[in-house]
């Protein structure tokens, strides 16, 4: 992105977050997406999920991609009202973070509503400390959700339901960024959290420290 269009976007959010009743879009983006592969190896593909984004943390802090810089991600998108497929992704991210013991150090979990309108801090706070405290959720304006789920081609639908109540079709799959911000590889939401933690560990294992060099 460039400095700009950056701060341009950093402004629109700080007005956005200022406002006491920010109006909430609702837009959809197409049906709920076919299971994806459980990883990718392939070197081309390390562009393929990901980029800049500009959310806020379930404590109501505005951050980027950039402040999760040095560390590996495991990113999932969700919503708290999801009836299985999130608690199900949350409690294998948390089993996950239980598995790799020391090295758990340099992994952070983040988990980004699709239903900002619903999904307050306080919500998501609420929500994902319930399966582990090291788990950052994430929220914001609707653009900026629409902007983050494009960015890593998540796709999702709002569903109505009785009244005013309604659910979300979305992806179901966990992505392992690298701590550059690069994709490594992305899971299937079904896969194990034995499995997913080998594939993290042996990734953890194979890159090169920051003063590797020295």
């Amino acid at each position: 992105m460039r400095p700009s269009v950056l701060l341009t976007a950093a402004a629109l959010l700080a007005a956005t977050l200022s406002a006491q009743s920010p109006a909430w879009a609702h837009d959809e983006h197409g049906k709920l997406a076919a299971q994806e592969s459980p990883r990718s190896e392939d070197p081309s593909m390390r562009g393929a999920y990901g980029g800049p984004i500009m959310l806020q943390d379930q404590t109501g802090k505005t951050v980027t991609d950039e402040d999760y810089r040095g560390k590996f991600l495991l990113i999932s998108f969700g919503y708290t009202h999801c009836g299985d497929i999130c608690p199900t992704m949350l409690q294998s991210t948390a089993k996950v973070m239980d598995l790799l013991g020391d090295k758990a150090k340099e992994l952070q979990p983040i988990f980004i509503t699709l239903d900002p309108q619903r999904d307050t801090p306080q919500v998501l706070r609420d929500y994902v400390s319930a399966f582990h405290p090291g788990i950052v959720g994430l929220t914001g304006p609707e653009p900026y959700v629409a902007s983050a789920a494009r960015k890593y081609r998540i796709k999702y639908e709002k569903v109505p339901g009785v009244g005013n109540d309604y659910s979300i079709d979305h992806s179901a799959v966990l992505f392992l960024m690298g701590p550059d911000g690069a994709f490594m590889e992305r899971f299937a939401y079904s896969m194990t959290p034995e499995d997913m933690t080998k594939r993290i560990t042996k990734r953890i294992n194979e890159t090169p420290k920051p003063d590797s060099a020295k």
